[in-house]
């Protein structure tokens, strides 16, 4: 029986990724598709992106940043962007501009996108900038924080969200997936030196495997109506 296999954002662990398909059992005949968010912070940026290239992968915040950072100098650019740029030709910005803001997967009754959604829409109606960067909202508000930077009356998207589809999603680095009825959350902060997470279907099992990356220190908060998740930001 064939399988989809959605995996949090990469950010330029590869290592990690083969691990984690190594875990998980990934045949030929099971579809894998990334959450977006493929490069920076990690040492294999350009690995990360032609391996997505080889099966299915959604548009992140950091590839979107980098087609529009796509004509400014280098001088111009933070180090951890250079850095990616260096490791990528045209082709991967090519492939970025082609990557769809979500995939739906009708026969699990899922979609997976980037970051978050607003309730009230369908998935097609959704503002890009809230699929590629929403967490913290007020809606029908655009305005969009950090949960460490959120105002008291701002929660985070999913308390909002009730269907129909369950969403999967990456962007926001918990420090253990975030599983409710209608959404799971599974950036768990590889590159922070934290864990890499798949979520398979049809089961819907959690897979992690650990970092090989250092730890890296990050502002922490919290979602109090899912269980007291902790969210790096």
């Amino acid at each position: 029986m064939s399988r989809t296999i959605v995996i949090g954002d990469l950010h330029g662990c590869y290592d990690e990724a083969l691990e984690l398909l190594d875990r998980v059992g990934a045949t030929s005949s099971d579809r894998i598709i990334f959450t977006g968010d493929l490069i920076d912070r990690g040492p294999k940026n350009r690995e990360c992106v032609e391996l997505a290239m080889k099966h299915e992968s959604i548009l992140g915040n950091h590839e979107e940043k980098h087609l529009q950072q796509r004509r400014r100098k280098d001088e111009d650019l933070h180090p951890d962007h250079l850095a990616t740029r260096k490791a990528l030709g045209p082709e991967h910005l090519d492939y970025f501009a082609s990557l769809p803001h979500f995939i739906r997967l009708p026969e699990h009754n899922a979609v997976v996108i980037h970051a978050g959604v607003l309730p009230g829409k369908r998935i097609e109606e959704q503002d890009p900038y809230h699929l590629l960067h929403a967490q913290c909202v007020r809606p029908p508000e655009r305005k969009s924080y950090w949960p460490s930077k959120a105002p008291a009356d701002y929660r985070f998207w999913t308390n909002y969200w009730q269907g129909p589809e369950r969403v999967i999603f990456g962007h926001t680095v918990f420090d253990r997936p975030l599983v409710t009825e209608y959404a799971v959350g599974i950036d768990t902060g590889c590159a922070f030196g934290r864990t890499l997470t798949a979520v398979v279907l049809p089961s819907w099992e959690i897979v992690s495997v650990p970092s090989r990356q250092p730890s890296r220190g990050s502002d922490v908060a919290r979602i109090p109506a899912h269980g007291d998740v902790n969210v790096f930001s």
